[in-house]
């Protein structure tokens, strides 16, 4: 077996694409030949970067078919070219993608062909919400070819793309994300966490882990908790990396930034950006708040709970699903009221046991 791979890309890891780029070492350390390929270009000292650690870490060749963002229908036409030509060549045997460009790009390129094509779901697939030019003609060509399945990272996810594409439900299997053991492992650090972001060892810590993306509630986060950084010592950090090609996006993340300079919450309110020690962060920290607006999965909720860190999160999809029978929070979808309360709550509750445990 030969397996490839296909993610649109892998040097900004949002949680699909880490758990892509997981699932090729994974397959890679136990002795299953997998490569991994981009859709975009190479020429950027980043990606190469980022491909010099993929293959430090495994994997033995990192491909690309060098579309540029947001490519043509023409392009796409020109990918699928590519993508047989590679797939020729290289032999593979095996397919794997997910989102929608990289699906596409495969289920066309394999029509007619036993090429084993592996199709993820990790987003949720709704008739009336997923209507752009692109998802419609992925869940027109869902079922054209019989070598396709399809998996969904969770019961929900399933459920909405059996009803949205009409594709068999024997077609598509539920295989949850998994996350890496470290999360299991991690060790609070709160007080050198903190000193290394110039942040008092007695403040409280809120921390959003994910894209910056209308979609997921980055401006809820805020507008909740902006007036309660001081009164309850609090500091709110933000750990991810900005997703400007989602709509609205940009305009929160300015407005966002205009209302921190203009309240002086700059010291209180940070944007980390990408880390490599959410573990760490996560043991280190006092909530995780998670007020999506649409959500498969939710990988970070998975390594929250890993780490023990305390959860307010949005009911919404499938975030009950990954959350059922813990001690999460679960608050209403847009409720800044709610989360603010949810966040309060926590951070009370930890202070009187701390104080409990000195006494």
């Amino acid at each position: 077996m030969k397996v490839l791979i296909f993610t649109p890309q892998f040097h900004q890891l949002g949680g699909a694409e880490r758990s892509v780029i997981e699932l090729a070492v994974e397959l890679n350390n136990r002795g299953i030949h997998t490569d991994v390929l981009s859709m975009y270009e190479s020429k950027d000292k980043i990606i190469e970067e980022a491909k010099e650690n993929l293959e430090a870490n495994g994997v033995p060749n990192v491909h690309f078919l060098g579309l540029k963002v947001n490519p043509s229908f023409f392009s796409i036409f020109k990918a699928v070219y590519k993508l047989r030509k590679l797939v020729k060549s290289e032999k593979y045997t095996v397919v794997e993608a997910s989102m929608v460009s990289p699906s596409i790009i495969s289920i066309l390129s394999f029509l007619g062909k036993d090429v084993r094509t592996i199709i993820g779901l990790r987003h949720v697939y709704k008739e009336g919400r997923e209507s752009s030019l692109q998802h419609r003609l992925f869940k027109t060509i869902s079922s054209w070819n019989k070598y396709v399945k399809y998996y969904a990272i969770s019961e929900y996810a399933k459920k909405e793309w059996v009803k949205y594409s009409k594709v068999k439900e024997d077609d598509c299997l539920v295989v949850y994300n998994s996350i890496p053991k470290k999360f299991f492992e991690a060790k609070e650090d709160r007080d050198a966490f903190r000193s290394e972001l110039g942040i008092p060892k007695c403040a409280k810590v809120a921390i959003f882990v994910g894209r910056y993306a209308a979609y997921k509630g980055i401006d809820v986060v805020f507008d909740a908790l902006k007036s309660e950084v001081y009164k309850h010592n609090l500091y709110l950090l933000f750990i991810g990396h900005p997703d400007l090609d989602v709509p609205g996006t940009d305009q929160i993340l300015k407005r966002i930034s205009r209302d921190i300079d203009s309240e002086g919450l700059r010291e209180k309110i940070r944007f980390l950006g990408v880390r490599n020690d959410i573990d760490r962060v996560m043991a280190s920290s006092d909530v995780l708040v998670h007020p999506t607006r649409t959500e498969a999965f939710g990988r970070s909720l998975a390594e929250a709970l890993a780490a023990g860190l305390p959860i307010v999160a949005t009911d919404v999809e499938a975030v009950p699903e990954v959350l059922c029978g813990t001690h999460s929070i679960l608050i209403p979808v847009d409720s800044t009221l709610a989360l603010k309360n949810a966040v309060i709550s926590i951070l009370n509750k930890s202070s009187t046991e701390s104080i409990s445990l000195l006494i």
